[in-house]
């Protein structure tokens, strides 16, 4: 695909989409370094980066990973990126190929031959050798959609029936090996004692088997220095699931409450806890007795008398209905604070480390909420302020709206002239000189009117936002105290520091600053 050496306007936007789904992982829960998020981002910036017409052009990514190609309108990042294309935000969209863009084909082809063109916006398959300001839709693209999406149908059912037959087997197939675990060499599908971390597993329920609570157990094994699973995989090279801030990590009662209740230890492989929601594109939890459990598949830790003492002193925790959301953050290891007692703010992490500073970290949620409101209201009275006087300082602000549909009334009037003007050179009731001289002055009073015109649809439009962010500021400013529209409005987070100080992070957008 040769690249145009046309220069593109200026603020012109690139949107590189890559999309990687269940379907496109093998049955072993590897992904494909072939359809990678990595391989898809480098091919496509590769690609842009020989195309001399689009230097110095914007790039921004949009990525959905772990989402079926099936549905257009459950991935998240590629409604966003459509949205934007909408608003004229993106000009260009970029793929490795159509399947990535999506794998029904009918209505691909609905944003291939009918949306884009309408919105301007121009699609581009690498792979596929396909660039919609040089080709058409044709029937080569039509027919490269329908294999995409029939190759999607087929290898869903296969992945799907692979997985079925594993774990009829008892074969482990999850991509890393359980805590207290590691993967034979001889046989990747099954599981032999770590030295290192099974030690602990059995500790852990041997102390439960003892009648220590759970958070006790957690104290002891950070007191004691050992690592945490994810700090534990982290150390040994592993992949986790976290960007950092490992070093802040630790034993939780939660976590010690997770490993209590896996039947894995009993040396029973359990598989198909989730199904895919094809409608959603996305995992779902199943019911327990749909879970296929395979025993004798490996050494146990525990024995099944033992694991089922256990389940009888777990303490399963249930979300209580209505339960606030918690908006508080320490300060210190940046976890989500705790409540207790309805009302009770504290770091869970102090009181599972030893001399952790997190345990400083208390506070009443009301006298915390009262904090961030008196903040927010402050926020809001100047932002009132700063709109209203703006509109004190436009005195035609309340009449900008009569001005725009008179002058727009006017310059209507001065076109229509312009067109009896053309009548009457038709008729020959003018000569063609005295036709072009008042053509040229009806062109530079219209010319000058549209001027006048835009400036005013400008400052209605000022007037209007300046009115509208007043009434929202103000709409707040009599309330007494968080609501749930509060938090999600205006506040992205808030964090708690040990001597009191709370920081809030604002959520307010291009709506009040």
């Amino acid at each position: 695909m040769k690249g145009k050496t046309a220069a593109l306007p200026a603020g012109y936007t690139i949107c590189a989409y890559m999309r990687l789904s269940n379907e496109d992982r093998d049955v072993f829960g590897r992904k494909e370094e072939s359809g990678s998020i990595t391989s898809q981002r480098r091919l496509i910036m590769d690609f842009i980066g020989r195309q001399p017409e689009f230097a110095g052009c914007r790039v921004i990514e949009r990525c959905d990973d772990g989402l079926s190609g099936r549905y257009f309108d459950t991935r998240p990042q590629f409604t966003d990126m459509i949205g934007l294309a909408k608003q004229g935000k993106v000009n260009c969209i970029i793929v490795k190929d159509c399947s990535r863009f999506g794998r029904d084909y009918v209505e691909l082809g609905d944003y291939l031959e009918q949306l884009f063109p309408f919105l301007g916006v121009r699609f581009i398959s690498v792979n596929d050798h396909y660039d919609s300001e040089r080709d058409g839709g044709g029937l080569d693209i039509a027919f490269k959609n329908l294999v995409y999406d029939i190759y999607s149908r087929d290898l869903s059912k296969k992945v799907r029936q692979a997985r079925e037959r594993l774990a009829a087997q008892g074969k482990y197939t999850a991509g890393q090996a359980l805590y207290g675990y590691r993967k034979t060499a001889a046989d990747k599908h099954k599981l032999e004692k770590d030295p290192e971390t099974a030690p602990v597993v059995r500790e852990i329920f041997d102390m439960r088997l003892a009648g220590m609570g759970v958070c006790d157990i957690a104290r002891n094994l950070n007191d004691r220095g050992i690592p945490c699973p994810t700090v534990f995989l982290h150390g040994k090279g592993e992949t986790v699931n976290r960007k950092g801030g490992f070093e802040r990590m630790c034993w939780t009662g939660g976590v010690i409450n997770g490993l209590l209740q896996n039947e894995i230890y009993t040396g029973a492989v359990v598989s198909l806890k989730s199904t895919m929601d094809g409608r959603k594109g996305k995992l779902v939890a199943r019911p327990k007795e749909e879970w296929v459990c395979v025993e004798g598949m490996h050494e146990a830790v525990v024995t099944k008398e033992e694991f089922r003492r256990v389940q009888g002193m777990v303490s399963v925790q249930k979300p209580a209905a209505g339960k606030r959301k918690m908006r508080y953050a320490c300060g210190v290891c940046g976890k989500r604070l705790t409540r207790r007692n309805g009302t009770d703010l504290y770091c869970n992490r102090g009181y599972m480390v030893k001399g952790c500073e997190c345990r400083q970290v208390v506070m009443k949620e009301p006298e915390a909420d009262a904090v961030v409101l008196g903040e927010l209201k402050r926020k809001l009275r100047r932002v009132l302020d700063e709109e209203e006087m703006r509109l004190e300082q436009r005195e035609d602000a309340l009449d900008v709206g009569s001005r725009v549909e008179s002058l727009g009334s006017a310059l209507e009037a001065v076109k229509k002239a312009k067109r009896r003007l053309f009548e009457k050179l038709a008729d020959r009731e003018i000569e063609r000189e005295e036709f072009l001289e008042r053509k040229k002055g009806y062109d530079a009073e219209i010319e000058r009117m549209e001027r006048e015109v835009s400036d005013a649809e400008l400052a209605e439009r000022i007037a209007r936002e300046a009115r509208e962010r007043a009434d929202v500021a103000r709409s707040f400013l009599d309330v007494g105290e968080m609501s749930e529209e509060i938090w999600e409005r205006f506040v992205a987070g808030a964090r708690v520091f040990p001597d009191g100080r709370i920081e809030v992070e604002w959520n307010f957008g291009d709506e009040m600053e």
